[in-house]
């Protein structure tokens, strides 16, 4: 099992404002988080930036404009320069170029040179519901990057003062307690476990012959069973605080999103699902439905067995 620590080719998703040819601002919050990262786990960055939708404009006689497709020289030097002050940080740091699609391009990056996580910047414009919807690179990087996946709010200052980690009891739902664990204990943050559990079937069907007694004792099981398992995984954790659990009935995307919006996290660990058959055919999407709605930087954990679709 990969814990954190491990964390050390770190890959950075980075977008050119195309009017101004400077690098967008929820980019550099994405490489200050990678800085971040970085520096708490001895690891390396490469930036990446795919020159897929680049265009940029030159004034000819002092009147006419002529569009260019490609990367400008000005935006070119801003990427240099993001560079150099990650390496002023005494960080190891390379830029890449890249013409294929962004998540394609960070996928392929992902596979071939085995980076171990991948941030990106959320997107920077509300929807006219007043969520923060995660772009079209993002989605498609939880669909088919092998790595983890850092998404990072555009206005997060990066101290997580609260982070929300949850858990289906599996294999990668105990890499993601790890990872919110090992993230709140190097400088005090508060970490919360979620865990939503449904009703099993078997449970259903004797309910009508229960008591009320009996019943209550099976769910208070069921709870009871969830919160050993999840203090098991954090018994080998090393913890800045007494983490706060939270267990209860309900559908996971829903606990997750009613978690957030009463505790406010400034980060959201969780495990992504497995791939099974055909490789990039979901399985479930519960992380997917989130990433829609939550208003705080995620960090989805992939599991082991996790096929990509894309040919490195």
């Amino acid at each position: 099992m990969k814990h954190m620590q491990h964390f050390q080719k770190i890959l950075v998703g980075v977008d050119v404002l195309s009017r101004e040819n400077v690098v967008a601002p929820g980019s550099k919050n994405a490489v200050n988080q990678a800085i971040w990262l970085a520096k708490e786990t001895g690891g390396r960055l490469t930036i990446l930036h795919s020159t897929w939708t680049d265009t940029y404009s030159d004034v000819v006689d002092g009147a006419n404009v002529v569009k260019h497709i490609g990367l400008a020289d000005e935006a070119r030097v801003h990427l240099d320069e993001l560079v150099a002050e990650v390496e002023a940080q005494g960080l190891s740091c390379e830029l890449r170029i890249e013409s294929e699609r962004p998540w394609l391009a960070l996928t392929r990056a992902a596979i071939t040179d085995g980076f171990d996580v991948v941030l990106v910047a959320k997107r920077n414009v509300a929807d006219k519901d007043g969520s923060r919807r995660l772009g079209s690179v993002a989605t498609k990087l939880l669909r088919k990057c092998p790595s983890a996946v850092w998404t990072v709010k555009p206005e997060h200052d990066l101290v997580m003062k609260l982070v929300l980690a949850a858990t289906d009891l599996t294999a990668v739902g105990d890499q993601a307690v790890r990872y919110g664990a090992y993230i709140t204990s190097k400088h005090g943050y508060e970490l919360h476990v979620l865990h939503a559990y449904q009703t099993p079937l078997q449970l259903q069907m004797e309910a009508s012959t229960l008591s009320e007694d009996e019943y209550a004792a099976r769910i208070e099981a069921i709870k009871s069973s969830a919160q050993s398992e999840i203090q098991g995984v954090l018994a080998g954790a090393e913890l800045g605080s007494e983490p706060i659990l939270h267990i209860g009935r309900n559908t996971p995307s829903i606990a997750i999103r009613e978690a957030v919006e009463h505790l406010h996290p400034d980060l959201v660990v969780m495990g992504t699902i497995s791939r099974a058959g055909v490789a990039g055919m979901l399985v479930g999407n519960t992380a997917e439905k989130l990433l829609a709605r939550i208003d705080c930087s995620l960090l989805c954990v992939k599991p082991n067995d996790f096929v990509s679709p894309v040919a490195g």
